[in-house]
């Protein structure tokens, strides 16, 4: 993974996390490939934080734009499910 300039760093675990290979997982009603990255939730909400200013620092025009936008909303998504199972 580069690691690309912002004013929110990204820290050094959650770097070291996202540079190993991800666990591929099969499941649910289609038989579809996910790739799986596990962290705590504040390393996954310094994440998020780091791909908004990511996106924060795109021209408008800049194809990346979509590609952060899907990043961030899953890792909301994620962060999200993550506190719904800790209120179960």
């Amino acid at each position: 993974m580069r690691s690309l300039s912002t004013p929110v760093p990204l820290p050094a675990e959650v770097h070291a996390i996202l540079n190993r290979a991800p666990r591929i997982e099969i499941r649910g009603p289609i038989p579809e490939p996910r790739f799986v990255v596990t962290m705590t939730r504040p390393q996954a909400e310094a994440l998020q934080r780091w791909l908004h200013a990511l996106h924060d620092g795109l021209k408008h025009d800049d194809d990346r734009r979509l590609t952060y936008l899907l990043c961030i909303s899953r890792v909301a998504v994620a962060l999200r499910l993550s506190g719904e199972e800790g209120e179960r």
